[in-house]
């Protein structure tokens, strides 16, 4: 069970509220000269001293079900291009953030999703679409051997 604050757990579970859910954006990847920060609102969001900029997007979060895939679907909107030509500058998928905020505590965050890749990308004029998966780090070939030199609390 996610550790939500009162307020979010309140807002979540009633049946109306004046509170706003808003989802902050980072991607990061080498070749960016600064991750990219975004808030899928009209106006600009401060979180914690880093500005994060109103701009349109939708993002389906994974789901929290341990039989399913972790992996989130992303679409942002591309008539102002100030993604797409960041992201084609870049050769390998950006990490992403995604933090779930109530707009009222902007600094705290209720979930918080660190970790993923944007993979799968496509883009027209209208919009950028992608998956964020986790990489399947278990399933990843070992390439040290085990020795006393390398690992010695191991012996």
């Amino acid at each position: 069970m996610r550790n939500i604050s009162s307020a979010g757990r309140i807002a979540a579970h009633a049946e109306a509220t004046d509170k706003v859910w808003l989802v902050l954006l980072e991607l990061n990847a080498n070749g960016l000269s600064a991750p990219i920060r975004i808030v899928n609102d009209n106006q600009d969001v401060v979180h914690q001293g880093w500005t994060y900029i109103g701009y349109p997007f939708e993002v389906e979060l994974p789901p929290e079900s341990p039989d399913r895939p972790m992996i989130a679907r992303i679409r942002i909107d591309n008539t102002q291009r100030l993604i797409v030509d960041e992201v084609r500058t870049i050769a390998e998928p950006p990490s992403v953030t995604l933090r779930v905020i109530l707009a009222d505590q902007p600094d705290l965050v209720e979930v918080e999703y660190a970790g993923m890749r944007l993979r799968n990308v496509t883009w027209d004029a209208a919009e950028i679409s992608g998956d964020l998966v986790y990489e399947d780090i278990l399933s990843e070939p070992v390439c040290e051997q085990m020795t006393p030199a390398r690992f010695p609390g191991a012996f």
